[in-house]
């Protein structure tokens, strides 16, 4: 609700970004709750788990920022502000999950390598659909899918990373590519 302006006050912002922090951090653990109970019986691929991975990344860095800002910025802050706030709260868990997809792909291609990063299973098997493919692609052992998860939370709390990866990729595959500065 806002206050009139006519009193010579600003407007209230319409909605507390903890609230929307709370929500957010509830819908996350929701889904990695249900994402588990499902992936440990067949019934959604792993790979959903990689998402949930990044989502989660992706609130406890929203949650961060949160924290960061001043009490007063928030409050002397206008209704604008505050709904950018609320939807940067809800869409920074979604980007982190789709970072967390392509960071684990960029893991299964083999374009990362080392001891940090997860190893995959032989890769020799034909799929025939997208299912099957989601179904097998996993890392080789318990230690790989551990790293997987960490490096995907990663994703999700660290935005810039899945694009700087990609822009070195890019640079390896092409010198005279520069990336965006």
């Amino acid at each position: 609700m806002k206050t009139p302006t006519a009193l010579g006050k600003k407007p209230q912002v319409d909605s507390d970004p903890a609230i929307h922090i709370a929500i957010a951090i509830v819908l996350v653990v929701c889904a990695m709750m249900t994402s588990a109970f499902l992936a440990k019986y067949g019934l959604i691929p792993w790979t959903t788990l990689i998402f949930v991975a990044g989502t989660v990344g992706g609130v406890v860095n929203s949650f961060r920022r949160m924290q960061m800002l001043s009490v007063s910025k928030v409050l002397e802050s206008n209704a604008m502000t505050g709904r950018l706030i609320a939807i940067q709260i809800y869409l920074s868990p979604f980007v982190g999950g789709v970072f967390a997809i392509v960071l684990y792909a960029i893991f299964m291609s083999g374009f990362v390598q080392g001891s940090l990063f997860p190893a995959f299973a032989s890769g020799d098997h034909v799929f025939t659909t997208f299912r099957e493919f989601a179904d097998q692609a996993r890392p080789a052992t318990n230690t790989d899918m551990a790293k997987s998860i960490i490096w995907d939370f990663i994703a999700g709390f660290l935005e810039g990373l899945v694009p700087n990866f990609i822009s070195k990729i890019a640079k390896d595959v092409d010198p005279k590519n520069k990336p965006d500065v």
